[in-house]
């Protein structure tokens, strides 16, 4: 039986991984999360932290992975608008095109306006 991490700890890792991430240690802040997400698989903020340091570093199809392994994530606007951006970067149009509408509120409206854009484009 694997013994379950505090609240308090899985913050304190949370926080520090931050502070890695925010000098631009990605590859470490990678390594906490990726520990973080694997002690604590139903914490949606770890999960989405991590795809979010997987994006940062070009791992769209680890991100992707990350987001979709735990359904809780679907219910989170940010980590829908990371599954957004990894979908994008996969040149994954038509995924990321039924994604859109569950992003689009959260953007702000050039961006939404840019990414209606580019999703159309290839149906013309």
């Amino acid at each position: 039986m694997q013994p379950s991490w505090t609240d308090e700890e899985v913050y304190l890792i949370a926080e520090r991984a931050c502070e890695l991430a925010m000098q631009g240690r990605y590859e470490h802040a990678h390594v906490l999360f990726e520990g973080l997400a694997a002690a604590a698989p139903a914490n949606v903020y770890a999960r989405r932290s991590l795809a979010a340091i997987q994006i940062r570093l070009g791992r769209h199809a680890d991100a992707l992975a990350t987001l979709d392994a735990n359904p809780a994530t679907l219910r989170d606007a940010r980590s829908r608008q990371l599954r957004f951006e990894a979908l994008l970067a996969l040149g994954r149009l038509a995924e990321a095109a039924a994604e859109f509408p569950n992003v689009r509120s959260h953007l702000d409206p050039p961006a939404a306006r840019r990414f209606a854009l580019l999703l159309e484009a290839p149906r013309q």
